[in-house]
Formats: structure tokens, sequence, C-alpha cells
């Protein structure tokens, strides 16, 4: 679950402050405040996103190996991210 507790840890494993964060999301920062405050919640895509950061964080990727992702074009960082979170280790099929 996405609760504002849940969203705040996941942006302090990345180690980003609330700015940087809405600029790796793609939002306004004010976005990034309302969710981590509890007056919102992220939906969509941007859930999704959060879900993806989540589960390549729990996987094991380092905040690092998701950051260095995320400085390449949108479309390599989004499948970068997605194959971080939900590809199967090789010899596990």
């Amino acid at each position: 679950m996405l609760d504002a507790g849940h969203l705040a840890v996941i942006r302090r494993k990345l180690g980003l402050p609330q700015e940087q964060m809405a600029r790796l999301l793609g939002v306004s920062f004010a976005s990034v405040n309302r969710w981590e405050g509890g007056q919102s919640t992220p939906g969509g895509p941007i859930r999704d996103l959060y879900l993806a950061l989540d589960a390549a964080i729990k996987g094991g990727n380092s905040s690092e190996a998701i950051l260095e992702a995320a400085n390449n074009e949108r479309g390599a960082f989004l499948y970068a991210l997605f194959r971080m979170a939900y590809s199967r280790p090789r010899g596990s099929r």
C-alpha cells in the first residue's frame, strides 16, 4: 500500500529531497508535498512509478543505479526501472 509515510520512505531510500523526487516523477513539488503530507494520493502512471521504485529498491537495486538510470531519456529510464523492478533474476525461469 502506498500511504503518505511509505511514499516518503521510498523518496528517502533514494536519498532525494521532495524537489528532486518531483523531477524524477515528472510532477510538481507541490504534488509530492501533498502526497507525503496525506492531503492526496498519486494515481495512474505516477502510482505505478512509485510501485516500481519500491519494487526496484526491495529487489536489491541501489539508489545509485536507479538514479543513474533516471539520467537517461525518459523512455529509457522507464524501461530500465521496470526491468529492475519486475525482471526475474537469471536462472529463475
